[in-house]
């Protein structure tokens, strides 16, 4: 496969769909907007259609897609509908009524795929079938179900006469991706309840409390459309008046919608999937993958469009869904039990504090909170699971129809958190989008939890390869939280790789953005696979996903503190696949951590205590932070094994923690040399939560008074770490200025340990990367990459996906990138002492005190361990080589800037043969070097060198 690399490494394009990067298979693709689009293609390959994705025009044809893709050695050919490139097109009302059910659609592509086949030898499609946002309308009319979402608010009820009134939005059609889709209502139904106060933002309602009311009356008061900014909707009000229930003074009224979906947990779901697939198979269409971009159930790309007072107020949920939750958890839960994920500010009462939101729990004792908070939890995980196991099976029995996998390539979710997060700000940029700070007004978290995409580590059984899209619609992500999450569900995946996407923003900064996410390994280009055998980078932390954040609170979302300096994996996962190793060590995978970081997990999963006890009895690091618990997940009570793992003793209160905004968290002892810092915010992850230290613990950190970190030593050298408020830890300077608690407490609990090769110097690359201008990174085979740190350069550019160069020349004269200049003088990194000038990033290995491998700009050579290495008597544009795939014998070489480029060998080579695209070049062996004569043609393009040597070298 001939592969050439921009002159730049990376050069100034979009990544435009992320079911297209992964580097192995290369696909082109065609993205319909409308029936007709559809129909041209199949009935006329040569009719020229709208393929446009982004500010320039692009017409083309089947034909010149299949030419195109025989030009680029593709494996496919990608055919799917997605409404959001309408924008850059100009059918902005043609219809789109045909779905991949449908035995229409399928006629049409596979016509479609057998010219495809014919003119292109070979070349297979890649179609949007197990989509759940596809799929709805054929299961409607073949088993009579659809899916089911409720919308919910509660409102004041007289307790004398019943009387109530309340107004609410209804919702009538959602977008996303696949288009329109109409959102019926075919149910209201109102529920009196009596409350109890338990605190001054919980109530609390017995279940057998909740009354289902009769007499119900509904008027439409007003509607909106998408041209007044919002999701299609109408305003009613709704009320009733029944003399039952005397003393019940709150109602909760709920709206049930008909949505376009299928029911995900009926057992006619599965069979219907397979049907669908089959219909392809026998129409003899080669389908060689899985179009899987965003495999959320129906919502909205209205991000804060489906909310209450405040709150978002909608859940699915079916009979099928009801009869599973009873029988997977042994309670009770039907629509009624919506009233305990209600969480809105009391309008209806006549005081100042009714602007503060109150939620509903199940009882006025500390576990009965907590028993609301596995409930909600248990709901989202439900749902998820349900969703990829289902869509997963019929992928798997996909698979056995073909006879060969079905590639599935993309992120779960449309939206993802903080990048689409809501702070208050006087700017329309996400440069906050960093912190907690007392602007911030909600995550987007809970959107993507009821739409069942929000855990990106079970999405990763179904989607191989996978990948993220953080670093969206402009926002930079200089905390390089996306990025470690690409590298950590990389980890867990059947390709031990993920993508990290960007776009958004000016070509420059792009370029910069991804030096960074190549770095972290994240599906680099073929000249770094080079360097790191395409996987990701080693890291020594492990942090616990906190997926428990958004059922404890909705208004929050799925981070704690934006870290990206470990990796990242739900606890669920970490118990099935971790292992504890006799040097204390956690392996999960290829990937080995000595410090396991707990941001957020009031219910851990059963086990997790004992797995995290063992973990640091045999000499491992374990630090807790916010939250202790007092149930896990299955419903125990948990507090005492916790409370002995830590050495310390926590009073468990009815609300999590206690607000401290303002207060000062001081550290001693052990952790001295830690900065202080400052709770921002009385928000729920700035809550502290004061412990009472046993024997042997050491307080580590107070705010005066109160113990708010303990230090506890096992004989085995292990640390257990309890740290009862939330770390920041903000590199981006989001605030005006650095914050570095989570870094601080960990390397005093020694969590990034030093090679020990060089004395009194700590060369560990997220030390340095922590401390220096640089990033470096480590790779399982040796390798090193250093790059330019982009983490100050706030984003202040409009967001769009498509852009305007010459704006966005502009925006960076107002606003300069930082220098991409690289100057490193006798530094030590991951046991090496390197002295290197260049441009932007650095690539090294050594295997036997031999440069190996090396990715460089702007740069004529590097000197490592006291051995210089020139590659051209000039400065190059860029080089990059090592071997393909770790063979010794088969290198590759990048180079771009001058004709005659020498690259290091083993000392016991005896011949080279070096080609591009099957011509021959002129190499010269001069000792332990190979230097090549290089036409201007082939500049960027992949050289191929087969070495001739001993071979046991290979």
């Amino acid at each position: 496969m001939i592969t050439k690399i921009n002159r730049n490494l990376f050069g100034g394009v979009m990544m435009i769909l992320c079911s297209f990067c992964f580097q192995s298979v290369k696909s082109q693709e065609i993205i319909l907007t409308s029936d007709r689009q559809l129909t041209d293609i199949a009935e006329n390959p040569d009719k020229k259609i709208d393929n446009t994705l982004g500010l320039n025009k692009n017409f083309e044809s089947l034909r010149d897609v299949v030419n195109r893709a025989k030009r680029q050695k593709s494996n496919y050919i990608s055919v799917a509908f997605d409404e959001f490139f309408r924008q850059y097109r100009d059918d902005k009302n043609t219809e789109r009524n045909l779905t991949p059910d449908m035995d229409e659609y399928v006629e049409k592509i596979a016509k479609v795929s057998h010219f495809v086949d014919k003119e292109g030898k070979g070349i297979g499609l890649e179609l949007s079938l197990l989509s759940p946002l596809e799929l709805g309308q054929a299961y409607k009319r073949q088993t009579g179900k659809s899916g089911r979402w409720y919308a919910f608010k509660v409102g004041s009820r007289n307790p004398k006469n019943g009387k109530f009134s309340l107004e609410m939005w209804q919702q009538t059609q959602w977008t996303n991706n696949k288009g329109e889709t109409p959102v019926k209502l075919i149910g209201l139904k109102a529920y009196a309840f009596r409350e109890r106060s338990v605190s001054n933002t919980q109530k609390a309602v017995d279940p057998e409390d909740i009354k289902e009311l009769k007499n119900i009356k509904v008027e439409v008061l007003d509607s909106l459309t998408s041209a007044d900014g919002v999701t299609p909707q109408r305003r009613l009000l709704i009320s009733g008046e029944e003399n039952s229930f005397t003393g019940f003074n709150r109602v909760l009224v709920l709206l049930e919608f008909e949505t376009q979906e299928m029911d995900y947990f009926a057992s006619d779901a599965l069979p219907f999937l397979k049907n669908v697939l089959k219909k392809y198979h026998d129409k003899g269409i080669n389908l060689k993958a899985l179009y899987s971009d965003e495999m959320h159930i129906q919502q909205d790309w209205n991000y804060f469009g489906h909310h209450e007072d405040g709150q978002m107020n909608m859940r699915y949920l079916t009979p099928s869904m009801i009869e599973q939750f009873c029988k997977n958890f042994g309670q009770s839960f039907d629509e009624r039990y919506f009233l305990y994920f209600v969480n809105q500010p009391p309008f209806f009462l006549p005081f100042a504090n009714s602007v503060v939101n109150v939620e509903y729990v199940l009882g006025d004792k500390p576990i009965d909170v907590q028993r609301t908070y596995l409930m909600r939890d248990n709901y989202y995980r439900m749902l998820n699971n349900q969703v990829v196991d289902l869509f997963n099976a019929a992928k798997h029995y996909g698979e056995k129809l073909f006879g060969h996998e079905l590639r599935t390539s993309a992120h779960s979710s449309w939206a993802e958190s903080p990048t689409i997060d809501l702070w208050y700000t006087p700017t329309s940029t996400y440069s906050s989008n960093y912190e907690y700070t007392p602007n911030f007004i909600w995550s987007n978290t809970v959107h993507q939890a009821s739409a069942a995409c929000y855990d990106y580590f079970k999405w990763g059984e179904y989607l191989q390869p996978t990948g993220n899209d953080f670093c969206e619609c402009g926002w930079l992500d200089r905390d390089y939280y996306g990025a470690a999450m690409a590298a950590s569900i990389g980890v867990i995946n059947k390709y031990p790789n993920a993508y990290a996407a960007a776009w958004g923003m000016p070509a420059a900064s792009y370029e910069r953005r991804m030096a960074i996410n190549y770095a972290f390994g994240c599906q680099p280009p073929a000249n770094i696979r080079l360097l790191t055998n395409n996987v990701i980078r080693d890291v020594d932390v492990l942090m616990l996903y906190p997926m428990n954040l958004v059922a404890v609170d909705p208004r929050f979302g799925s981070w704690m503190t934006q870290y990206g300096y470990a990796n990242y994996l739900t606890s669920d996962q970490l118990l099935k696949l971790g292992s504890v190793t006799s040097d204390g060590h956690l392996k999960v995978c290829e990937k080995q951590y000595g410090t396991v970081v707990i941001p957020f997990e009031p219910m851990p999963e059963p086990g997790l205590l004992t797995f995290l006890k063992k973990f640091v009895a045999a000499g491992g690091k374990v630090i807790w932070c916010s939250a202790p618990p007092l149930i896990d997940k299955s419903g125990a009570d948990c507090s005492i094994v916790w409370e002995s793992l830590f050495g310390i003793k926590y009073d468990h209160s009815l609300q999590m923690g206690t607000p401290a905004s303002g207060h000062h968290i001081s550290f001693c002892g052990s952790f001295e040399k830690v900065p202080m810092q400052e709770v921002l915010s009385d928000l729920l992850p700035d809550h502290i939560y004061p412990v009472q230290p046993l024997t042997g613990s050491e307080v580590v950190a107070t705010d005066g008074k109160q113990t708010l970190a303990t230090l506890l030593k096992y004989p085995s050298g292990g640390i257990a770490c309890y740290c009862g408020f939330r770390p920041r830890d903000d590199q981006s300077q989001s605030l005006g200025y650095e914050t570095r608690t989570m870094f601080e407490i960990l390397n005093a609990c020694g969590a990034y340990p030093s090679t020990g090769k060089f004395n009194g110097v700590n060369d560990n690359p997220s030390f340095i990367s922590r401390t220096s201008n640089y990033f470096v990174s480590r790779f399982p085979n040796g390798a090193t990459m250093v790059v330019n740190h982009y983490r100050t350069h706030v984003e202040n550019w409009p967001g769009g996906f498509s852009r305007n160069d010459k704006q966005d020349e502009e925006i960076l004269k107002k606003n300069p990138l930082p220098t991409d200049s690289m100057r490193l003088q006798n530094e030590y990194i991951n046991g090496h002492q390197v002295s290197y000038e260049g441009r932007l990033m650095l690539g090294f290995n050594v295997d036997n005190n031999v440069l190996t491998a090396f990715l460089g700009q702007r740069c004529m050579g590097i000197t490592v361990d006291g051995k210089t290495y020139h590659f051209a008597a000039a400065p190059l544009n860029s080089i990059s080589f090592g071997p393909v795939s770790g063979d010794k014998n088969h290198y590759q070489l990048f180079a771009d800037g001058q004709q005659d480029i020498t690259i290091p060998l083993r000392s016991n080579v005896k011949a080279v043969n070096v080609s591009c695209e099957g011509e021959k070049m002129t190499a010269v062996l001069d000792g332990s070097n190979v230097r090549i004569s290089m036409p201007k043609k082939f500049y960027g393009h992949a050289v191929d060198l087969f070495i001739s040597g001993d071979k046991s070298s290979k």
